[in-house]
């Protein structure tokens, strides 16, 4: 199974800087809101799950669970403020999303403008099920698996389309990359595997984010223009 997003560009380093990021950053509040129906421990392993793909990069989580709600304020009335790197809402829920060339999102991220991503991620906890169904092939025959393993994939999955969503804010930026946890195409093993060595965080993308979320100046990079859709799915 693959999943792809829009508003792909290819993206250029003028600079790598050699040096790790710094490994004390300011913890990044997201509130995290549970639509009704999702079980908890699939939230929980997904949060884990995004939180130790970031771990790596010296970049730390303070989730803030919220029970569901219905009438989500939307994040660009006035009095929610300006989007902040560190300050985002992430909505575990059951909407489907729009379909790309017949592939299913397991999350999205809406952008403004080319640089100006909204402070919301959206999961999707149905779409993620139906994906583990269906790839049979790579994870087994799912009607005989326990319910804390199915509810241990569909977490996981979600957690990695959680830190490709959160790539995207943290650097305010729709480009996609080759490899790496900004890499647009996932196949089912990727997204369910043990390892999660298909969702490294580079170097430049380390440095950019800890500029941002340390208010210091950030390396150069030219990027080729992207799409102009306000929408990105994965």
């Amino acid at each position: 199974m693959m999943l792809v997003a829009t508003g792909l560009a290819v993206a250029l380093a003028s600079v790598f800087p050699s040096e790790a990021a710094p490994a004390s950053l300011p913890p990044v509040i997201v509130t995290v809101v549970e639509a009704p129906g999702v079980p908890a421990a699939i939230v929980t392993q997904l949060l884990a799950e995004a939180a130790d793909i970031w771990h790596a990069a010296g970049v730390a989580f303070l989730w803030e669970r919220a029970a569901g709600r219905s009438g989500v304020p939307d994040p660009r009335t006035p009095d929610s403020g300006p989007a902040m790197p560190s300050r985002l809402r992430v909505i575990v829920g059951n909407d489907k999303g729009l379909p790309l060339d017949h592939r299913t999102p397991l999350g999205w991220i809406v952008f403004e403008g080319e640089h100006a991503p909204l402070p919301e991620i959206y999961l999707s906890h149905k779409n993620a099920a139906w994906l583990l169904a269906a790839s049979r092939t790579v994870v087994g025959i799912v009607e005989q698996m326990p319910l804390m393993r199915r509810e241990q994939l569909v977490g996981r999955a979600m957690g990695r389309a959680l830190a490709h969503e959160l790539g995207h804010y943290l650097l305010a930026s729709k480009v996609h990359t080759k490899r790496g946890v900004l890499k647009a195409s996932r196949t089912a093993g990727e997204l369910f595997a043990q390892s999660r060595g298909a969702f490294s965080v580079d170097r430049w993308q380390r440095h950019t984010i800890a500029a941002r979320l340390t208010g210091e100046p950030a390396v150069a990079r030219w990027e080729k223009p992207s799409s102009k859709a306000p929408r990105k799915e994965w």
